[in-house]
């Protein structure tokens, strides 16, 4: 039987939540592939080039339409550029790679034009793991059916273990291992401003234990828009992987307005956690300890999240 990292994932009940991407600056360019294994480098965007426009402090990923029309459609004439930064999007067109750093200008400097539409990204970059093509590509083609201007195929996300993997733009919510059939509501459900937790990896950009925070009280007080709350760390005892984390969790109606969540954080029994690896890797997995508000312990989780 062939070895698939997110099936592995599954029948070990590994926690999504907390493992969304780091980067809060995205810039995605229209690339019709092949996607090389490395994407955004060893394709046709010169590396010093991708230095400059900040990868991977500011995230590239290469984006096609869902479908061999749309990546057709790609070959010929311009391509466009997303930047989302800020909880805003801008995009543009170009033909040559230098064309791009017109993605990087801010406020008067701004190139391009404002995108008022959410992005769903979805990540089917197979050569990168095969799970992320085999259960990523139904999802976007449930996604593209009934969002086709919203939805893009991407390049690799991270998190293979959790394919399929989502990332909603501008408000940089991360979804995974949610079945293609379970996509569209979950996503009317967050474009209506209210997150299901059920499939929920966590925002991008945060520390990982206040995505674990903010997913807690968002399934605890919610559902309420993904922006209607803001974590911050403000207590570290321990090591990464060893450690307490306190997060305050500032709220809008209907969540409650301050949360203090204590997370622990350890090491997993070894795994392979990618269909390509040939080592075994301890994730970290971060755990609810106490959530308090209004100066009360609330109720704690038990087992794994």
């Amino acid at each position: 039987m062939t070895f698939r990292c997110s099936d592995d994932a599954a029948a070990r009940h590994d926690p999504a939540l907390g493992t969304a991407p780091p980067q809060r600056d995205w810039l995605l360019v229209e690339h019709p592939g092949p996607w090389p294994v490395t994407a955004p480098f060893g394709a046709d965007l010169p590396t010093p080039l991708l230095r400059a426009l900040g990868h991977p402090g500011l995230r590239t990923l290469f984006v096609r339409r869902h479908g061999r029309e749309g990546a057709a459609a790609a070959m010929s004439g311009p391509r466009r550029w997303f930047r989302a930064h800020s909880g805003l999007v801008r995009t543009g067109v170009w033909e040559h790679p230098d064309d791009l750093l017109a993605s990087l200008g801010d406020g008067v400097e701004a190139g391009g034009e404002p995108h008022a539409d959410p992005l769903l990204l979805v990540c089917t970059h197979g050569v990168h793991d095969a799970c992320c093509a085999i259960k990523g590509r139904p999802l976007a083609a449930a996604l593209a059916r009934r969002w086709p201007d919203e939805t893009w195929e991407c390049s690799h996300l991270g998190g293979d273990r959790f394919a399929p993997t989502v990332l909603v733009l501008p408000d940089l919510a991360c979804y995974g291992g949610m079945p293609a059939e379970s996509a569209v509501p979950t996503l009317e459900a967050h474009l209506a401003g209210h997150v299901q937790t059920r499939w929920l990896r966590g925002v991008a950009g945060l520390h990982p234990a206040e995505q674990v925070a903010l997913g807690e009280v968002h399934e605890r007080w919610g559902p309420a828009a993904a922006t209607a709350a803001v974590p911050r760390l403000v207590e570290q005892d321990g090591t990464f992987d060893a450690g307490r984390w306190t997060v305050e969790v500032l709220g809008d109606d209907p969540l409650p307005p301050a949360v203090r969540v204590v997370i622990a954080s350890s090491r997993r029994d070894e795994a392979l956690l990618t269909c390509r690896t040939t080592r075994p890797t301890r994730a970290v997995q971060w755990d609810v300890v106490t959530v308090t508000t209004h100066g009360r312990d609330e109720m704690t989780p038990s087992g794994d999240r």
